[in-house]
């Protein structure tokens, strides 16, 4: 399939929506001048915030921002590509990264009108062990970028969340320096609770579930269930900025819905949810 932003996905097995195939501009910074960002329907996506009843609701309301940072230039110029510029074409990725943000305004813009409190991006950041640039990269690059990003949702009355999969710890005190409000971790274990607790818990908040890689998929009862219990006593203890999640599809990942029962009984027992 193709997506709004003209990127061609291609995936396995008919799970999820896939992974770029073929970059609009992956064979060279030169199409940027003539590139042209998906068209914003203003009255479809105020529709779509009306349907949600954001500001009926009594509680956060949290939605999701479909143009991310990294994610964004990850697809258009394809990983290796990407990754590439961050040392071969740094100006062009700025420049890239300027046109991004003024692209989000309306969306921001309509969010805010919509009831939104808060909004989160998705950008993967992270193999297993590090980041995929350096942490002097991304300062200078992208830092920059969330800083602005940030700023237009506390103008507009609304958190900033940032997911990212993989190890990111390295690149987490530029994103709270840059007015990252939150931050989604489906891997905290990766670099532990016990540091997003200590070290960031009065900084930022942590909307995550009992790790799904290295706890849940265990389907070890007395093992999740002793890690639910302390990422609770963690947070609880430096600042209670944990916001429990359940993860959307456990069966993609190899997750009985029983093991991810057993965290969540032990996350209410242990929190203040109703």
């Amino acid at each position: 399939m193709m997506d709004p932003f003209g990127n061609v996905l291609g995936r396995l097995e008919g799970k999820t929506k896939g992974e770029c195939v073929r970059g609009a501009l992956q064979d060279g910074w030169e199409g940027l001048t003539d590139y042209r960002f998906p068209t914003f329907d203003r009255r479809a996506y105020g529709d779509a915030l009306a349907a949600a009843r954001y500001p009926a609701m009594d509680r956060y309301a949290l939605a999701g921002l479909p143009a991310s940072i990294f994610s964004i230039l990850r697809d258009l110029r394809l990983m290796v590509n990407a990754l590439a510029d961050t040392i071969e074409e740094p100006e062009a990725v700025t420049a890239f990264l300027a046109r991004l943000y003024e692209f989000t305004l309306p969306m921001l813009d309509a969010l805010a009108e919509g009831g939104a409190d808060g909004v989160m991006i998705a950008d993967d950041w992270g193999t297993q062990t590090a980041p995929f640039i350096s942490p002097r990269s991304f300062g200078a690059l992208f830092m920059p970028a969330y800083a602005r990003l940030a700023a237009a949702c506390h103008q507009r009355n609304m958190d900033l969340i940032v997911h990212s999969c993989g190890c990111v710890y390295p690149l987490v005190p530029m994103l709270v320096e840059a007015g990252v409000d939150g931050f989604q971790f489906d891997q905290p274990e990766l670099t532990g609770s016990k540091v997003w607790a200590e070290e960031f818990g009065h900084k930022a908040a942590f909307y995550c579930p009992v790790d799904i890689q290295k706890v849940l998929s265990t389907g070890d009862r007395a093992f999740i269930e002793s890690t639910a219990k302390a990422m609770c006593d963690l947070f609880r203890q430096n600042g209670g900025s944990l916001i429990a999640k359940d993860y959307p599809s456990y069966g993609d990942i190899g997750v009985e819905e029983e093991w991810a029962r057993w965290a969540m009984d032990v996350i209410v027992a242990s929190s203040r949810m109703d």
